[in-house]
């Protein structure tokens, strides 16, 4: 027969069966640990951990340690806001050694599940006991105790006081502004996923900061937050600073815990804020923010950011979703002569190029735009190639609003003389530019580079 106990009551001497039940509040996914003797995957050792708090908002930590059979599905049934039941499991005193690495929690206790005490967790249905059930859910929206005040913060004092350094956990509450997709990587023969999220908060309309989830279980339904409408406090993330565009951002690890929609006077005032944003004119702000003129020679010229290129082909990795970086290089090609595609304004699927001496719109193979009326829309998309003494670069994606806004309409481009289209090339071809680059990470690793900023740089005589 097994005994329930809150957490309050565990001690390291217990010497009968019991259990624990609570919700799941942060968890991580499982990791292999490296070891001489595990040579399949049936002899690799796994372990996983995850935290969870009981109905009188007091929290645990919860290791599991087994072989790939026990502990995968286990993980399985760790998703944040689970309510489970953990049975007969080991407890010992939280090591020192490993308060860096857990989330602060009110026991001093942990407790390990293996396969040699038999220990099990089962997801826990409450529909018979209201009142647990509604603790719990109270639970799940309270913040953790924070034992440091001090690592409270707001977003422009992040983004703006020096006293904040990289490396730092701080904890803050915010506004949900945008959901970023998840996004696949590959980094040392190792898959990860990678997702951003904007915040704002009460401190300015003009600050947001950037989260980001590497390989994080919250990654199940962060797509489930809404925009203007979920708030999040978030305890113990980490300070970083994109190398590229020294702008400060925040990441998750093991310590870190989301709390949504946090039961406090802070959270309630949040939400009542939210109500009053206008998402889409911030949108279009923080957009601007690393979009042409304004962030380039507002921001980086100011802070001394206009690298080599050689420096910044060196540095470019797979963290960062969207980098944006000025460097003053010459363009080496700029070739128009497939420079203008046609799409099915039926389908909108790309149907080709179009030639510029004989420009005829090419078919649409989609069976089902072939009886029907061709609507074309043509646009440009082409690559060119930079320099300068420390490297080359090629493959950067000229397209969209900023082509046109370069170029002119695609059909004004059509109607040129062949001379016309080579003086316009040659305003380009082999010219010095300050060029803005912006960075996006596709799903299957590679990179997209696409130039959203171009303009002629003027040398002054001796």
């Amino acid at each position: 027969m097994e005994d329930y106990l809150p957490i309050s009551c565990l001690r390291p001497d217990s010497n009968f069966k019991f259990f624990v039940i609570g919700v799941i509040i942060a968890a991580e996914r499982p990791k292999a640990t490296p070891s001489k003797y595990a040579t399949t995957a049936a002899t690799k050792r796994y372990v996983f951990s995850f935290t969870i708090c009981d109905e009188h908002g007091e929290s645990i930590n919860v290791s599991c340690w087994g072989t790939v059979d026990y502990v995968m599905p286990l993980s399985d049934l760790c998703f944040i806001g689970a309510r489970v039941k953990i049975s007969n499991p080991r407890v010992t005193v939280t090591e020192e050694k490993n308060l860096g690495y857990l989330p602060e929690v009110t026991s001093a206790y942990q407790l390990h599940l293996d396969a040699q005490n038999s220990s099990c967790l089962t997801t826990c249905d409450l529909s018979h006991d209201c009142s647990i059930a509604d603790a719990l859910e109270f639970a799940f929206h309270t913040p953790p105790p924070q034992k440091y005040s001090s690592k409270k913060v707001r977003i422009r004092d992040l983004m703006l006081d020096p006293g904040y350094c990289e490396g730092d956990f701080v904890n803050l509450v915010a506004v949900v502004l945008e959901v970023g997709p998840i996004l696949d990587f590959k980094i040392k023969d190792r898959k990860v996923c990678r997702q951003e999220v904007k915040f704002v908060d009460q401190s300015d309309k003009e600050f947001y900061v950037n989260l980001v989830l590497w390989d994080s279980v919250s990654q199940v339904f962060t797509l489930e937050w809404k925009a203007g409408a979920t708030v999040v406090q978030l305890t113990n993330v980490k300070l970083q600073v994109d190398k590229n565009t020294n702008r400060r951002f925040l990441c998750t690890t093991s310590r870190s815990i989301l709390t949504i929609d946090p039961n406090t006077d802070e959270g309630h005032q949040l939400a009542n804020y939210a109500m009053e944003l206008d998402l889409r004119t911030l949108l279009i702000l923080f957009q601007q923010e690393r979009l042409p003129e304004q962030f380039f020679r507002n921001k980086a010229i100011k802070q001394a950011n206009v690298a080599a290129l050689g420096n910044f082909i060196s540095r470019i990795s797979p963290g960062g979703r969207e980098q944006a970086v000025l460097h003053n290089v010459m363009i080496m090609t700029f070739n128009l002569e497939r420079g203008i595609s046609a799409k099915c304004g039926l389908c909108g699927r790309r149907s080709g190029y179009i030639d510029m001496d004989s420009p005829l719109t090419p078919m649409c193979f989609n069976e089902t735009c072939r009886n029907k009326e061709p609507q074309h829309q043509l646009y440009f998309d082409f690559s060119i190639c930079i320099g300068d003494a420390t490297g080359a670069m090629k493959r950067l994606r000229i397209t969209g609003d900023f082509a046109v806004k370069i170029l002119g309409q695609p059909e004004m481009l059509l109607s040129m003389s062949a001379d016309e289209r080579a003086e316009l090339v040659n305003r380009f071809w082999f010219e010095y530019f300050e060029i803005g680059i912006l960075i996006e990470h596709r799903h299957n690793g590679t990179k997209e580079l696409n130039v959203i900023h171009l303009e002629p740089i003027t040398f002054l005589m001796p």
